[in-house]
This record gives structure tokens, C-alpha cells and sequence, in this order.
């Protein structure tokens, strides 16, 4: 066949057009992909992500002598975001804003300490169900932020648990970097009470587990089941001595006052009851508390934040003749028999005059019997003989300037004034002896806190053997439980003194001439004694310490009324009821009883 002179096409030479065109069609596609849209999928790579979720642990419960929790926790929802990406969209953080009713800058500000994180981080807590629906249905508009439930710290005793269980906070910047790990930014914290001083136990080991975010899907956060997880672990739980009923009931009985009201276990020492009114709501604190709540607690006159049974001194007033009469009964300046000269109603010493609470007078007496019957002018006396050196160096040997050691934040001690005080303040020797006739009857510069009294209270009843004061009796967790360790202490004093002491109490309360004669209880005989100190201030403050039963005493008593007047008339009767209360001695008869029941009944000032 003849040659016709068109150029030949070979498979090799097509095989290579096409080759070409393949490549310079991917070329056109990865320029059109990195190139025109590279922004754009760079967004959504950035939009698919896993990242790691805290699983909050709850707190350890906290409950009382048989049980009744008082601080728990409840489930609740926070709207977290993705710091890191939330940040870099002003959309979606105005959006975010919308719905939950603040302003953006808050938003900006929760999340900017963690800017460079992919952790989710809370910007609303403990939001209602109705946000909780919002935000999830809105997903396709705010795909950085998710919904996490966490547990949130509940108070079902509320107002009357505050002082001795105290609150929760949120952890600050400064702890962070001292806990090295072990808390996260919006973690709650003990601030006060019980919730402060046993925060290694209560709060709990976080979980953690892993979520995908996946603008495809457009429907939320999943998790990602194929990646290790961790349940949380709950906290230890503590157990108190407090009995709810009676702490109730303490409560109910300073409704109107400003005081306090400690009640001890004389055989461990185990706080029964510490009440401190006014008190506070601690569920303020579970969520974050407002700006217009936290000023309305601290700017209160009433401060109902201060825990009044261990972070006040006041004068003690006559409550503390029974440490005066110990002194001198160790320093051998009396014994129980001695009189001095009759009471007229006043004494004279120098040039001043000092009264007795009866205008009249109440004639010669014995040591008993001036306790008893609380006489002024006896003590003056007494405190004349005793010299500041004996009266000081008792009350140090007894622990009375010291602080009890109760496992409770902030307890501050009270002031017992000896010679060193004096030369400080007036100059050595440049003072008067007439000093020691209102120390003697615990005036002048005499302080003692509540938990003070009662603690010394306790000893005495005890036979001179007493634990330091605490309010967890044991922390229990998983396969067993540990008591907290206290050392046993002792009061110095002689089987004597205490025998005097104590009698001189008991007719306190059971003489017809007694000033206690309000908390007597049927069928228990109590000891105690009154104190109405007097206050530069204002009103008389209101005083009364006791013990029950006299012969085998089981609980010690510490009543503290601010401008209350006289402690026989209101302390007595409060202190009458928690014993009454205690031995189950005055409830109803019945349900259908009208009587008033000890819970309903209050005293004011």
C-alpha cells in the first residue's frame, strides 16, 4: 500500500497528553484548594477536633452524728466554650451572649486567662434547663461551645449548718500554681468551716474523657468512645458530732440576737452544737456568689459572716468567778468556808466605789454561797487578796489563754491580762492593784471566746480531763474510715478545787437563791453559772455556762447573748431547752399536741 505523508499518532504519544492533562488538572485543583479556598478549609480542619473534657468529681458529703446530709451535692449544667477557638469568632461569642443574658466582654474575659487552651472552659454555671436546650439546638451557630454537667455544692440545712460547715469558693489564680495540677480554673474550693479545714478530703479526684466537635455532623460534641476514659472519684465523707435537731434548735433560739451558742461532748469533746447568729445562707457560694449578695454579707452591721463562737472575745463577766475562785483555792488564799466582810451592796477601795449587781447588799457569805448567789463584792475581795500573779498564772495553766484548737478555721483566743501586760501598757509598777477587783469578777480587760468557756466548762465536769473541741468525728471513704487525732489535756487542779467548783455550780442552778435557777430541768440536776458583762459599748452582754447531769456529766454548755442583759433571765432558758432537747424531755405528746415544741420557741435580746 502506497504512503499517504500524514504524521503517525503512537499509544506513547497519547499516553503522554493525557498524562499531562491529568497533572495540570490537579494542579488546578490543589491551586484552586490551597490557594482561592485554603482559608476556608483551613476553618473547617480547625472545626473538627477532639479535644479532652474534665469530668468533675462531687465533693465528699458532709453529715451529721446520725446521718442527715447538710452539705451535699446536686447535678448541675455549665456553658463551656473552647477558649482557643471561641475567641477568634466574635459571631458566635455575641451569639453565645444572646442567649445566655450577659454582655460579650464577660464572655472575652472568662476565657481569655486561657486563650492558647483547647480544654473547654465554663463562662455560665448552674444555667437553667431552657439555656441548657438553647445552646444545645443551636449547635450549628455556636459549634466551639458545649453543655457538661458537673456537680454543684447543695446546703439542705442551709442558715443553720453555715458557721460549723462553712462554704465553697472558686479556686483563685494563686492557688493554681501552688496546687501544680491538682485543681483547674472554675474548681470550688473550701473557704470556711468544715468545707476549709478538711478540703483534702472532701474534694474529690476529677475523671476525664474525650469529645469530637464536627461542623459535618452539625448536631454537638460526641464522645469519642475509642480513646482511654476516667471516672471521677468522690470525696471522703465527713462525719460530724453535730446533731442536726439540736443545731436547729440553737439556731431557732438566737432568731433576733447576735450571739453565740457552743454545746460539748464532755467525754470527747465533740461539738454538738455551734450555732452563731446572725447567720448566712453557704448555698450563695455553691455556684459563685453575686457581686450585690457578697456586698450585702460584708456590708452588713450584723456580720453575719463572723463566727461568733470562736472569732469573738468579749468580757466573760461573773462566768468567770469560777476560774477566780479556783485560783485562789489552788493559790491557798481561801478555802470554801472563808468570808470577808459582809456585802452592803458596794466596795471601797481608795477613793473609788464599786457596786454589786444587788443594790442591797447580800450580807456575809461563804465562797458556795457568793458563787451561788453570784455576789460582786465578794469577789472584789477576793480578787484583792489573790494578787494578778496567782489569778494570771491559773487561767495560763488552764489553758484559758490559749486557743482550743478546734478544727475550724480563724478561732482567735481571748486576753488574760497579767503583771507584763500591765507594765506594757501603763509603764512597770505604774498601775493599780485595783485592777484585779474587775479581773476577779471577769471585767476589765478580760476576753474570752464562747468555745473558750465551754471548753474549760467541759474539763471541769470531766474530772479535769478534756479533748480539744472538734467537729468531725471521723472521715470515712471507700473500705474504712480514720478519726482525726487529738491529744488528750489536762486541767491542773486539784480533786479539792474541782469538788468545790463543781458543787458551788450545782447550787448555781438548784438553790432557790441560785441566779441559774432557768435552766433547771426535771429529773436532771445541772450546774452551771451565769454572767451579765457589762459592755462599753452598748447593753449588758449575756452569759451562761453549765454542765448536765451533775453526777455524770455528758455534755457542757456555752451561752453568749450580745447586749442580752442578764445571763440568768436569757442565756439560762436557751441552755435549759438544748439540755431538754438532748434527753428527749420535751417533746410533743402527740402529733396533734399544741404545745409548743422546743424548736418554736425563741428569745430576744
Amino acid at each position: 500500500m502506497a504512503d499517504r505523508g500524514g504524521p503517525s499518532v503512537t499509544p506513547i504519544k497519547v499516553a503522554s497528553f493525557l498524562a499531562m492533562g491529568l497533572f495540570l488538572a490537579l494542579a488546578l485543583r490543589l491551586f484552586y484548594i490551597q490557594i482561592i479556598k485554603g482559608a476556608h478549609y483551613v476553618d473547617l480542619s480547625n472545626r473538627n477536633y477532639i479535644v479532652q473534657v474534665a469530668l468533675k468529681a462531687p465533693r465528699g458529703d458532709i453529715v451529721d452524728r446520725d446521718g442527715t446530709v447538710v452539705a451535699g451535692s446536686r447535678q448541675s449544667f455549665s456553658i463551656c466554650g473552647i477558649p482557643r477557638l471561641l475567641l477568634r469568632s466574635k459571631d458566635e461569642i455575641g451569639y453565645l451572649a444572646g442567649i445566655l443574658g450577659i454582655a460579650s466582654d464577660d464572655i472575652v474575659s472568662e476565657l481569655r486567662p486561657s486563650a492558647r487552651s483547647f480544654r473547654p472552659t465554663a463562662i455560665a454555671h448552674d444555667v437553667d434547663f431552657a439555656t441548657v436546650s438553647q445552646v444545645e439546638e443551636d449547635f450549628a451557630d455556636i459549634p466551639d461551645v458545649m453543655v457538661v454537667a458537673e456537680p454543684v455544692r447543695s446546703y439542705p440545712a442551709a442558715a443553720e449548718f453555715a458557721h460549723l460547715v462553712g462554704y465553697v469558693g472558686e479556686v483563685t489564680q494563686q492557688e493554681l500554681d501552688e496546687a501544680r495540677g491538682a485543681y483547674a480554673p472554675g474548681d470550688l474550693v473550701g473557704r470556711a468551716g468544715v468545707e476549709k479545714i478538711y478540703e483534702p478530703y472532701l474534694a474529690g479526684q476529677d475523671g476525664v474523657k474525650f469529645m469530637r466537635f464536627s461542623v459535618a455532623g452539625g448536631s454537638g460534641p460526641a464522645d469519642v468512645a475509642e480513646l482511654p476514659s476516667r471516672s471521677p472519684q468522690r470525696g471522703m465523707r465527713a462525719v460530724l458530732y453535730a446533731d442536726a435537731g439540736l443545731q436547729g434548735l440553737a439556731e431557732t433560739l438566737l432568731v433576733g440576737c447576735r450571739g453565740a451558742v457552743v454545746m460539748l461532748d464532755v467525754k470527747t469533746g465533740g461539738v454538738l452544737v455551734l450555732a452563731s447568729s446572725p447567720s448566712y445562707d453557704p448555698s450563695l457560694f455553691a455556684a459563685g456568689i453575686s457581686g450585690a449578695d457578697w456586698e450585702a454579707l460584708v456590708g452588713s452591721e450584723d456580720k453575719p459572716l463572723l463566727n461568733r463562737a470562736i472569732q469573738c472575745a468579749y468580757p466573760p463577766g461573773s462566768t468567770y468567778k469560777i476560774v477566780t475562785a479556783g485560783a485562789a483555792l489552788e493559790g491557798h488564799v481561801i478555802d470554801e468556808n472563808t468570808c470577808f466582810r459582809p456585802c452592803y451592796g458596794y466596795y471601797k477601795f481608795g477613793n473609788r466605789t464599786f457596786a454589786c449587781w444587788k443594790k442591797d447588799g447580800h450580807g456575809t457569805l461563804n465562797l458556795l454561797q457568793a458563787i451561788t448567789v453570784s455576789c460582786d463584792v465578794y469577789f472584789y475581795q477576793l480578787g484583792e487578796v489573790l494578787g494578778i500573779d496567782q489569778f494570771a498564772s491559773s487561767s495560763e495553766k488552764w489553758h484559758l489563754d490559749e486557743l482550743t484548737g478546734i478544727d475550724l478555721p480563724g478561732e482567735v483566743k481571748g486576753l488574760v491580762p497579767n503583771r507584763a501586760y500591765y507594765d506594757s501598757k501603763f509603764g512597770k509598777g505604774k498601775w493599780s492593784k485595783g485592777l484585779m477587783i474587775n479581773l476577779a469578777i471577769g471585767q476589765g480587760e478580760m476576753l474570752m471566746t464562747p468555745i473558750e468557756m465551754a471548753t474549760f466548762v467541759a474539763g471541769l465536769a470531766n474530772g479535769g480531763q478534756y479533748y480539744p473541741p472538734a467537729c468531725v468525728a471521723r472521715v470515712e471513704y471507700d473500705g474504712g474510715a480514720f478519726v482525726p487525732d487529738r491529744k488528750q489535756m489536762t486541767l491542773p487542779m486539784s480533786q479539792s478545787t474541782l469538788d468545790v467548783l463543781r458543787r458551788s455550780m450545782l447550787s448555781v442552778c438548784e438553790s432557790p437563791e441560785g441566779t441559774g435557777h432557768g435552766a433547771r430541768v426535771e429529773g436532771i440536776h445541772v450546774a452551771g453559772k451565769t454572767g451579765t458583762a457589762q459592755n462599753p459599748h452598748g447593753d449588758d452582754h449575756a452569759w451562761f455556762v453549765c454542765f448536765a447531769p451533775y453526777e455524770d456529766p455528758q455534755v457542757a454548755i456555752c451561752v453568749m447573748i450580745e447586749n442580752g442583759g442578764h445571763g440568768g433571765t436569757v442565756g439560762a432558758p436557751i441552755a435549759r431547752q438544748l439540755i431538754e432537747h438532748y434527753y428527749h424531755l420535751n417533746e410533743p405528746a402527740s402529733p396533734d399536741s399544741t404545745a409548743d415544741s422546743p424548736r418554736k420557741v425563741a428569745f430576744g435580746r
